[in-house]
């Protein structure tokens, strides 16, 4: 089961992608970005280049994203595909196999797909 699969009509190798998205590798970011966000692949190549992996994923600002030369569009959904896996909160919970941080976006996932809170 994929996270952005309902939102996005995409389901594909999300289960391959290690569950906390801090591991993620540039790959993984790449993946992720074309296959479940849904930006195309020449915007998600800008982020391999610029070596986007899991970690460096989790400090992007719209600012920073600006200056990778992505568009405003594909942009907005990364950071809020972000904002959902980081949240802002201690605790995390699990949607389509990834760690999501407690934030604006996990309650809306949890009632999605009733997902219950990680221990």
């Amino acid at each position: 089961f994929c996270m952005f699969g309902k939102v996005y009509g995409r389901c594909s190798n999300m289960e391959a992608l290690p569950r906390d998205a801090m591991g993620w590798t540039v790959e993984d970011v790449k993946q992720w970005a074309v296959e479940q966000v849904g930006i195309d692949a020449e915007d998600a190549d800008k982020l391999v280049r610029q070596k986007i992996d899991g970690r460096a994923l989790h400090t992007l600002t719209e600012a920073k994203l600006e200056r990778c030369d992505i568009p405003i569009g594909p942009s907005g959904l990364l950071m809020e595909a972000i904002e959902g896996l980081v949240g802002g909160g201690g605790s995390s919970s699990v949607a389509g196999g990834v760690v999501l941080s407690e934030g604006p976006f996990v309650e809306y996932w949890r009632r999605m797909w009733d997902v219950q809170p990680a221990d």
